[in-house]
């Protein structure tokens, strides 16, 4: 685990991007010798690498805390996350909602929108919540089925999650912006297989169109 403010910044900053510079990773307010420091830690940790081009950039372990590495510890562990996947379709047309990922794990990806259940919502409520919020549009969700999936790159684990597929076919309302981490936007006829997409949406719309209650696990390799 990271143990410090500098070590956490360095992985949470290099989330949002494929790799950056010495000079672009620190801080105005932190002398070269505190930083140096601190990022040796977190290469020997295991967390950060430098390429060939002497850029910085995230080790499969370090993608797959990304921006996570900000909260508290029990969330940083080998563990499944539990997510709940969005699939949203316009009412008036099908089109399908759909976001690319702007930080690790799986930085540039496009696939469903997802949200984080918590304590004081149900997860129905969890969805609109975040739809409406994240998106300006609002609809009815339905619980269709859930799994788990793990993704390794390079056989390196990225991701390994505990996911609750909710499906909404009747979103309304015009489309906002109103997130760092994703950008939103429809289609009307996704290639569900193509390379810019998750490996998983394939999988995920095929459970889509099955019946309702079905648990799947698969495990992907990118």
């Amino acid at each position: 685990m990271l143990d410090h403010h500098i070590q956490r910044s360095i992985v949470y900053q290099l989330a949002f991007a494929t790799s950056l510079r010495f000079s672009e990773l620190q801080p105005d307010d932190v002398d070269n010798k505190l930083f140096t420091y601190h990022l040796k830690k977190v290469m020997v940790a295991g967390y950060v690498s430098k390429n060939d081009e002497g850029l910085y950039e995230l080790t499969a372990e370090g993608r797959r805390m990304g921006k996570g590495v900000l909260k508290k510890e029990s969330r940083l562990i080998g563990r499944a996350y539990s997510t709940l996947l969005l699939a949203i379709r316009r009412e008036s047309d099908g089109a399908w909602l759909l976001y690319t990922r702007r930080t690790h794990p799986m930085i540039n990806l496009t696939g469903f929108m997802h949200a984080q259940p918590g304590t004081t919502a149900t997860t129905l409520e969890t969805a609109a919540l975040e739809c409406q919020q994240k998106t300006g549009l609002t609809g009815v969700f339905r619980v269709h089925g859930h799994g788990y999936f793990r993704v390794y790159h390079a056989d390196q684990l990225e991701s390994f999650t505990h996911f609750t597929l909710l499906v909404c076919d009747n979103a309304t309302g015009e489309l906002t912006q109103d997130s760092e981490l994703a950008d939103y936007h429809w289609e009307l006829q996704p290639d569900f297989e193509a390379p810019q997409m998750l490996p998983n949406m394939q999988v995920l719309y095929d459970m889509y169109a099955g019946p309702a209650g079905t648990f799947i696990e698969r495990t992907f390799q990118i």
